[in-house]
């Protein structure tokens, strides 16, 4: 292994007021590189480092690189930077989650649209999230925007406009002045070797909060040269953006290059991180990419699950990823016998994912024998048929068996309560990027007895989340309840009141329908065998 080089330059330390840093970021000096993990704080972690810096604790040290950078723009929830080509940019190599935290609560002009949008409390000397309109307009001096704090004249101009007390006005100028000239050490460091940098963050992870190993590998070999993918999380957010399947997580699209690349599919935590040359990870990123979506299109056009969080088990992904590399077009027959594989080992949990299951899974695909594959995957599931879900259990999106009744309430191909037209659920599970509700919401929203089934599929439907939903059910055409398992005798009890009987009469009803679909997709009872051509050479050798 070749050792890490030698700095000809110690880091330049140096101390930075809060107001100097936000500038830069303005400026487009301060910049973060393509190498480092996507935002993972939330405006929770925001407020924790804002009320730090207003006490005067320490929140740390900051670490940049000193080098040249293109013109750029990016955006950070509702703060948009333009920056123009620098010579003497600096790229965050330690220190993203907080500067960007406090850019979005410090900088935006917007409160209304970001998420990380706070206030401070005059009189409680609290930070809190943005207060009702019903309370700002019933005291509208006492909750002080944080996008006003950084900039003096606007701190001045709000305390113009709303006119707080002298206790309050007194509090506003100390905030603003703490936050403002508050100091953060930093270091920088100036080398030409873009691998030295990377070599110190992964240094830098090894202590404290660990990353993902996912993570640390597109820290260490993500590219700089606009080269797309240039990492794993640039890579989700592409195929999120240009297919309906949803968000992969960085972990399975890591395994599946691991895979790919020939080790083992799980790093260990004694293992180093993989260090490949630009060209080698250039490659692994391109194929990673091109076998994923063909897994992808597999499971939502073949498979009849449009979406990765409806997938029960994530694990099959990365094994159908590495047989889709194997075999790009595969045989009908083939792609027939892998629509049983994945649905009979999510109905039986042979999917779920522990370390020796998934290695043998993997170990059961091999290039050249795309039909001998398939057969050794279907017998690692098995042929038994399983207990299947139960419409009574509990619904929660993180289990299986929920997902797997939420498969089966699309099969009724569900539609819109009031236009009547066929819902796009795929899309509707998109809601956290999308900022909306999630689907599959309840029927019955409350009531003062907790029914026995009141938390069960019974009480779901397929649909967008809208005010008065119970309502629409008990006004819509029985053509269109049929779509969600609803069946006139359920319906006359909602209508009735009678919500007992209504989850009764529709988790009867439904768990038949579910026993249907699965047992459709699983086959059970058919046949496994290869293709013709398959057997015919078989029998001729």
């Amino acid at each position: 292994m070749q050792e890490p080089e030698l700095l000809a330059y110690r880091p330049e330390a140096r101390a930075f007021k809060i107001e100097d840093l936000m500038l830069e970021i303005t400026l487009g000096r301060l910049r973060i590189p393509t190498f480092q993990r996507r935002l993972a704080w939330d405006r929770s972690d925001a407020r924790k480092l804002v009320d730090s810096l207003y006490r005067g604790y320490p929140v740390g040290t900051l670490l940049f690189w000193q080098t040249s950078a293109p013109a750029d723009q990016w955006r950070w929830g509702a703060l948009e930077i333009r920056a123009d080509e620098r010579q003497d940019a600096w790229l965050v190599v330690d220190g993203q989650q907080r500067l960007v935290s406090l850019a979005r609560v410090l900088l935006t002009s917007d409160t209304q649209s970001e998420d990380f949008a706070l206030y401070f409390d005059l009189d409680s000397s609290e930070f809190v999230f943005p207060p009702s309109q019903g309370a700002v307009e019933e005291d509208a001096s006492r909750w002080l925007p944080l996008n006003r704090v950084l900039d003096s004249e606007k701190l001045f101009e709000w305390l113009y406009e709303k006119e707080p007390s002298k206790e309050r006005r007194e509090r506003a100028l100390q905030l603003g002045k703490r936050l403002r000239e508050y100091d953060i050490p930093a270091y920088i460091v100036r080398s030409e070797s873009e691998g030295t940098l990377r070599e110190i963050f992964g240094r830098l992870n090894s202590m404290g909060k660990r990353l993902e190993a996912s993570e640390v590998f597109d820290a260490l070999n993500g590219a700089r040269n606009g080269q797309r993918p240039s990492t794993l999380s640039q890579m989700a957010l592409e195929l999120m953006q240009s297919t309906n399947f949803g968000r992969l997580d960085d972990d399975i699209l890591y395994r599946l290059l691991r895979v790919l690349h020939g080790v083992d599919v799980i790093q260990s935590g004694r293992d180093d991180p993989l260090r490949l040359d630009g060209a080698l990870a250039e490659s692994l990123y391109t194929q990673t990419e091109h076998a994923v979506r063909l897994a992808m299109d597999f499971i939502s056009r073949d498979a009849g699950i449009p979406h990765y969080l409806l997938l029960p088990y994530k694990q099959p992904l990365v094994t159908l990823g590495k047989f889709f590399h194997f075999h790009p077009e595969p045989k009908p027959r083939s792609r027939e016998l892998l629509v049983r594989w994945i649905w009979r080992g999510a109905l039986t949990g042979a999917h779920r994912g522990d370390s020796v299951s998934t290695r043998t899974a993997l170990d059961h695909v091999v290039a050249g024998d795309e039909e001998g594959s398939v057969q050794r995957m279907l017998a690692m599931v098995g042929r038994t048929e399983p207990s299947l879900p139960q419409v009574q259990d509990r619904f929660h999106f993180r289990y299986a068996a929920s997902k797997l009744q939420a498969l089966a309430l699309l099969d009724l191909a569900p539609r819109d309560l009031e236009s009547g037209e066929v819902l796009d659920i795929a899309s509707l599970l998109n809601y956290r990027e999308e900022k909306k509700d999630p689907p599959y919401p309840t029927i019955i929203k409350s009531t003062a007895d907790m029914l026995p089934l009141l938390l069960t599929g019974a009480n779901r439907i397929a649909h967008p989340n809208r005010p008065g939903l119970r309502k629409a059910v008990e006004e819509a055409d029985m053509a269109i309840l049929a779509s969600h398992g609803i069946q006139e005798p359920a319906l006359r009890a909602l209508q009735r009141d009678d919500l007992a009987e209504f989850l009764r009469q529709r988790a009867r009803h439904l768990q038949t329908r579910f026993a249907e679909v699965f047992a459709r997709q699983a086959r059970w009872q058919d046949s496994d065998r290869p293709s013709i051509g398959a057997l015919v050479i078989a029998d001729e050798s």
